[in-house]
C-alpha cells in the first residue's frame, strides 16, 4: 500500500512540476512575441496593451514557479496515510489555483489585448483602413479566454475533485479495514 501510495503522490507531482515548466515556457514565448510586437505598434495605446501581455507572460511563469506547486511530499519514510494527506493537500492546492486562474493569469492579459486592439483600432480608423480585423479578433480571443477559463475552472477542478473524491473514499476505507 505504501509503494502505491508513494508512486501515486509522485507521479501527480511530476506532472504538475512539468505543467509548470510547460507553462513558464510559454510565459517566456509570450513575453518575447509580444514585446516585439509592442515594439513595432503604431501607437502608445496598443504598445501599452502589448506591453501588458509581454509582462503578464513575466508574471505568469513567476506565478507558477512560485505558486504552482504545494508543499513537498513526504520522505519516503513515512506511513500511507502520510502520502495520502499529502496527495489530498496537493488536490486542493491544485483546485485553488485553477479556480484562481481568471484573476493571475487570465484577466491581466485580456486587459492588455483589450488595450491592444484599441490602439490598433484607432490607428486604422485614423490611416482610413477598415477596423472589422480587430472586431473579429476580438471576438476570437474573447472566446478563447472564455475556453481557457472553463477548461481550468470547470473541466480541470472537476476531474480534480473527484480524484480527491475518490482518495477520501480510499482513505476511509483503509481506516475502516484496520
Amino acid at each position: 500500500m505504501l509503494t502505491i501510495a508513494m508512486e501515486r503522490a509522485n507521479r501527480f507531482d511530476r506532472m504538475i512540476r512539468l505543467r509548470n515548466w510547460r507553462e513558464c515556457g510559454a510565459g517566456v514565448l509570450v513575453t518575447a512575441i509580444f514585446a516585439f510586437i509592442a515594439w513595432h505598434s503604431p501607437n502608445a495605446l496598443a504598445r501599452a496593451g502589448h506591453l501588458i501581455v509581454a509582462a503578464s507572460g513575466v508574471w505568469y511563469s513567476f506565478y507558477m514557479l512560485r505558486y504552482g506547486r504545494g508543499a513537498p511530499l513526504p520522505g519516503p519514510d513515512r506511513s500511507v496515510a502520510n502520502f495520502q494527506q499529502a496527495l489530498l493537500r496537493q488536490y486542493e492546492h491544485q483546485i485553488r489555483l485553477l479556480q484562481t486562474v481568471k484573476y493571475w493569469a487570465l484577466a491581466p492579459t485580456y486587459v492588455g489585448l483589450l488595450l491592444a486592439s484599441a490602439g490598433l483600432i484607432e490607428a486604422n480608423k485614423a490611416a482610413g483602413l477598415p477596423v472589422w480585423p480587430q472586431l473579429i479578433s476580438f471576438a476570437v480571443y474573447t472566446s478563447v479566454f472564455g475556453a481557457v477559463w472553463w477548461a481550468n475552472e470547470v473541466y480541470a477542478v472537476r476531474k480534480l475533485r473527484r480524484a480527491r473524491a475518490k482518495l477520501l473514499e480510499e482513505m476511509s476505507t483503509l481506516e475502516g479495514g484496520l
